[in-house]
């Protein structure tokens, strides 16, 4: 029988005991794996007792896991983690995920901090959740001096906007490859009662995410305890503040080689499908699916961004937000996923440093496309309401005109019922979902 002891009464020497076994060395390792992997499943999937909390199993099964040697013991312990954390990979991460807004909300009072609330498709516990959150996984939360930072400073929170759109490539031969499409995150910044106070939308380099968050982290000090109208002039007053960096930012690049004409290059047309839309949105992850999109969606995938624009928006990241390379743990991870396939299509040497170079360039693509033109477009729109945006309205508005996938729009422009394809009733088929 597993006993449940208190976590806050016991020292890290005695972090065994939260299991309810001694790990002693005359005891076969066999044996202990049976026992330890009957014990966690008795711990998490119980009401928690004794003061123990689903918070504190994650801390104690985290310190086990570090302990454990190589097997399948670790294995069963890295999936019990992910599950308590609500999230993949947390054992690289150890970030803890709420996905109950009461439960982040009164955790954040208790602590005194803000929450971080990432907006995403899918979640956060599945592979195939949206390619930012996914991103933002091996990039950001996997970064351990970021990881650190999150932990220190913010109740974590993540909350799913809607199922993500997945897309299945059978090649009829036994092979398949699975993908998902169109699917944008953003990161709120909320206070302990869950009012907006700043917003980071889609995926930005380790190094320049932190800088921003810290710039958040003011706010948060600026506003609390003060009356609601103090707190809306404040916020507004903010992001006006911030839509005049992000003109600074283009007037230090109007002055580099190579970047003068950055800001006169083309926006989206808005007569294009929300699917090509939500593709051009960002650059790391229309590396990802615009080529899938042109194989089973051709007609409606957007022109690729070139080369070219890459590198010059890589470039604009670089010099105004800094190299923002990834750590060795993000490193780590990024190949770990890269390569977890049959050993004849496993990436050699040249080809991961290729692939992590070309993963690191689009992130500061993606940062200073962030920082330049779709933050500054949601910092406008803050200050248009006073700074009293709820939730529901602001992230309602970004999903719709900065994402360019309105929740009203329910196929994303994949569905267009003027066009014959020969299928009945154009391949539409329906699944009940829970």
């Amino acid at each position: 029988m597993c006993k449940v002891v208190p976590y806050e009464s016991l020292t890290a020497r005695d972090d065994s005991l939260r299991y309810g076994i001694p790990m002693r060395h005359n005891i076969r390792r066999s044996f202990t794996g049976v026992l330890t992997l009957g014990c966690l499943i008795a711990l998490t999937t119980s009401t928690p007792a004794g003061g123990v909390t689903e918070r504190h199993l994650f801390d104690a099964l985290l310190l086990r896991y570090d302990r454990e040697p190589d097997g399948a013991v670790k294995d069963a312990l890295a999936a019990r983690i992910d599950a308590i954390a609500h999230q993949k990979y947390a054992t690289v991460s150890r970030l803890y995920w709420h996905v109950d807004f009461a439960s982040a909300t009164a955790a954040a009072r208790q602590q005194g901090w803000p929450i971080l609330h990432l907006r995403m498709l899918g979640s956060l516990e599945q592979d195939l959740s949206c390619a930012n959150s996914r991103l933002f996984r091996a990039t950001l939360y996997a970064n351990q001096d970021l990881s650190q930072f999150l932990r220190e400073h913010f109740v974590l929170y993540w909350s799913s906007e809607r199922p993500v759109p997945r897309v299945t490539i059978d090649y009829g031969d036994g092979r398949t490859l699975q993908r998902t499409t169109a699917g944008n995150s953003a990161h709120y910044i909320l206070d302990q009662d869950g009012n907006v106070l700043d917003v980071l939308p889609g995926l930005y380099s380790p190094d320049s995410f932190r800088r921003e968050l810290e710039g958040s982290l003011a706010l948060v000090r600026d506003v609390r305890h003060k009356s609601a109208e103090q707190r809306a002039a404040l916020v507004a007053d903010y992001h006006r503040q911030r839509v005049s960096a992000a003109e600074r930012d283009w007037q230090r690049l109007a002055g580099a080689p190579l970047m003068a004409g950055l800001r006169q290059q083309p926006i989206p047309p808005r007569g294009e499908t929300s699917l090509a839309a939500a593709q051009r949105a960002t650059v790391t992850k229309a590396a990802i699916e615009l080529r899938d999109l042109r194989v089973f969606a051709k007609g409606l995938a957007p022109d690729a961004v070139s080369t070219d624009q890459i590198e010059v928006w890589s470039a604009a990241g670089r010099l105004l937000y800094g190299p923002g390379g990834l750590d060795e743990a993000s490193r780590a991870l990024v190949v770990r996923l890269h390569n977890a396939s049959t050993p004849e299509l496993r990436a050699n040497d040249r080809e991961l440093r290729a692939m992590i170079a070309r993963l690191e360039q689009t992130i500061l693509a993606d940062t200073a496309l962030n920082q330049l033109r779709v933050r500054p477009q949601i910092d406008r729109e803050i200050v248009r309401g006073g700074g009293r945006i709820e939730f529901s309205a602001l992230n309602a508005w970004i999903y719709a005109q900065v994402f360019r996938t309105p929740r009203e729009d329910a196929w994303l422009g994949l569905l267009q019922r003027d066009i014959f394809t020969g299928l009945p009733g154009d391949g539409v088929g329906w699944r009940a979902t829970r």
